[in-house]
């Protein structure tokens, strides 16, 4: 049996953004959502756009390094392929793409309590803004390096690294999500979230055709680097000017005074420096104190946020390697080129698009009147002219949306290695594409198990735990598929499609009376303020 808020009171169902808030926005008649729509977008398209061109700069600097090192530099400056085919520069090359990619892990799960302790109390926006402006820094200091040499030019190439680390994409997912979950309500959470997730892989789709395309036709690596500088300086413009708002300071306020409150209650101790000092190096772990399971009003634990975590864990440690196995495969078996593996990504990034902002939110609509379920109102709330029961809708949508869509991605990334023809591949692609599904839909089965003023901060938990996944993925996943690439190519995908459906199992333990519920108002009958679920 679930409780559930009436309709009158505030709760977790409440839009934390209220109509018509900014004056601008008004103006122009754009709600919210259709300004966030170009942020989702370039944000995503500016993360994207020099992931390859990236790895063609960072060999270059390394072995220009070297050959500086070594007094073997030419003398115009021009460095060819086979000076750098040496032993002592691939390996250097091999620890420092590794190092990024766990810097990239540990960057977004800093970056994530960071905004979400900054957010909270300033507010999104300015924390988008600044977000924006640390990669506009990163990418500019990436073309500056560019222009030195030596040590120098090494030593702003990693300054640039470590600032792209705490704004790659990880961090603008997040961003962008926690400004969707503020603006939206329960029922419409789930197709909006998926929605603004397709506007911004269509951003990823676009970057990689013209990421690629671009340095074919200029062979100039710094042109990406130009066009997303120039994309960030507009956007940030855009957002300054146009974007309102989403988390007000009234609800700061009242975020302030619980915070207060159960530090009065939880330390009267923890006064002196020391204390003080670890309470300023755990700000980046707050969100963390969201996946402890809390007593729920009939003295059983809540599990539910925890149940979220350990499955998203799970699942990215599985799939967040896929993709990059699967191409692979398809270059060392198949023989693909830049260009072959251009078109597998932006068909994979174009079936997604469609999934999320079209199929996923015309499916919900279809199916929320079956999964309705009917509700009676306790007898002091029923009016005697009206109905005595009211409609409200259940999580188990979200969970049968979700668990399916992981089925179809174990089964499509089978299909995607075993078939043999171009053409069976990229059917396979499309099929992946169509099971993205499962990414809005847990942040919105996340942020509904929480008090709504916590919801950005149960969302950066969720996304920390992501980040663990998705930084053990290459480790664990890699490790198999290079061991047995040769053998059994296909073992790794087999093993990725028992852990995704095991860990979209975990979703079953989900339940309705798990949601957040609003506390009883002091001096008030419970039975007043709450009703069952049949």
């Amino acid at each position: 049996m679930a409780s559930v808020s009436p309709t009158g009171s505030s709760s977790e169902r409440t839009p934390l953004l209220p109509e018509q808030q900014d004056p601008l926005s008004s103006r122009l008649r754009f709600s919210p959502l259709i300004l966030l729509v170009p942020l989702a977008v370039a944000t995503r398209f500016t993360s994207t756009l020099s992931t390859t061109t990236l790895l063609e700069v960072i060999q270059s600097v390394i072995c220009r390094v070297w050959l500086t090192s070594n007094g073997n530099l030419p003398p115009g400056g021009e460095i060819s392929k086979e000076l750098c085919a040496v032993p002592e520069v691939e390996k250097t090359y091999a620890t420092v793409i590794t190092a990024i990619l766990i810097g990239e892990g540990l960057g977004a799960m800093v970056s994530c309590g960071v905004i979400n302790y900054i957010s909270s109390r300033l507010g999104r926006k300015p924390v988008i803004l600044a977000t924006i402006a640390i990669s506009f820094l990163g990418y500019s200091l990436m073309v500056w390096s560019q222009y030195l040499s030596g040590w120098l030019e090494a030593s702003i190439l990693i300054a640039s690294l470590l600032l792209q680390m705490f704004s790659g994409t990880l961090t603008m997912i997040f961003i962008t999500n926690i400004y969707t979950v503020d603006i939206s309500t329960a029922d419409d959470r789930t197709p909006i979230l998926s929605a603004i997730n397709g506007w911004a892989t269509l951003g990823q789709a676009v970057s990689f055709y013209i990421g690629g395309l671009v340095t074919t036709k200029t062979n100039d690596p710094l042109i990406v680097y130009y066009i997303s500088i120039s994309v960030l300086g507009a956007i940030f413009v855009y957002v300054l000017a146009f974007l309102p708002e989403s988390f007000p300071e009234d609800k700061r306020n009242e975020l302030r005074r619980q915070r207060l409150a159960q530090q009065n209650v939880e330390t009267s101790a923890r006064r002196n420096l020391p204390s003080r000092l670890v309470s300023a190096l755990t700000i980046v772990f707050e969100p963390l104190r969201q996946l402890v399971p809390v007593r729920k009003a009939d003295g059983r634990l809540n599990w539910r946020i925890v149940y979220c975590a350990i499955h998203n864990i799970i699942a990215m440690l599985a799939d967040t390697y896929a993709a990059a196995a699967l191409l692979l495969l398809y270059t060392t078996k198949y023989g693909y080129n830049p260009a072959q593996t251009g078109i597998v990504l932006t068909t994979l990034s174009l079936s997604a698009v469609f999934s999320l902002t079209y199929t996923i939110p015309s499916l919900i609509r279809l199916l929320r009147p079956i999964y309705t379920r009917k509700v009676a109102l306790p007898e002091d709330q029923q009016d005697p002219s009206g109905d005595t029961v009211v409609s409200t809708s259940t999580d188990l949508l979200d969970v049968h949306i979700a668990f399916v869509s992981w089925i179809i991605n174990a089964v499509a990334y089978i299909m995607a290695s075993a078939t043999t023809t171009r053409v069976s591949h990229l059917i396979a692609v499309v099929i992946v594409g169509f099971s993205a599904a499962h990414t809005p839909i847990i942040r919105s089965l996340v942020v509904s198990s929480v008090d709504p003023l916590k919801q950005g901060e149960a969302l950066a938990a969720i996304e920390m735990m992501s980040s663990i996944g998705a930084f053990l993925s290459p480790l664990v996943m890699g490790g198999i598929f290079t061991a047995t690439i040769s053998s059994q190519p296909m073992l790794v995908f087999y093993i990725h499609a028992a852990i995704v459906i095991a860990a979209a199992s975990l979703l079953f333990l989900i339940r309705d009376s798990d949601r957040y519920q609003e506390p009883p108002r002091p001096n008030s009958d419970s039975t007043a303020d709450t009703f069952t679920i049949d």
